[in-house]
């Protein structure tokens, strides 16, 4: 599952898609509650992994993947389609190596998100970065 990293971590020409579409605010908010997102669908699909029916993690792995196909999320989404793809063959991930690849892909996203300007780079009244 390692070609995905070829992909850029964000392809803001999607948001920007969106915001010609639907309006910059909607496509912020958006993106925003994407980011907000991303550790509970990422734990799900981890709960749902460690389970006895890791079938149980398709749903978050599908809920991830379309969610971050929206909001330019590219290589999340190609890794959670791969994902997908060898649970629902009978695969059974290690949670532990899918964790540490899933996260690496949401702090590159958020880092790629504030280098593009969708995020500030720091937090009002917080400290300097």
């Amino acid at each position: 599952m390692a070609d995905d990293q070829d992909l850029p971590p964000l392809d803001g020409a999607v948001l920007r898609s969106l915001a010609d579409e639907a309006g910059r605010a909607v496509a912020q908010a958006f993106f925003e509650e994407y980011l907000q997102l991303l550790p509970v669908r990422a734990a799900a699909i981890l709960r749902g992994l460690a389970s006895e029916e890791p079938a149980s993690a398709v749903e978050p792995l599908v809920s991830l993947r379309v969610t971050s196909a929206m909001a330019g999320g590219l290589r999340l989404e190609e890794y959670c389609q791969k994902l997908e793809h060898a649970v629902k063959r009978g695969h059974r991930p290690d949670p532990v190596a899918v964790k540490a690849v899933l996260f690496a892909n949401i702090r590159l996203l958020v880092r790629e998100a504030t280098r593009q300007g969708y995020l500030p780079s720091r937090r009002p009244g917080g400290p300097e970065q």
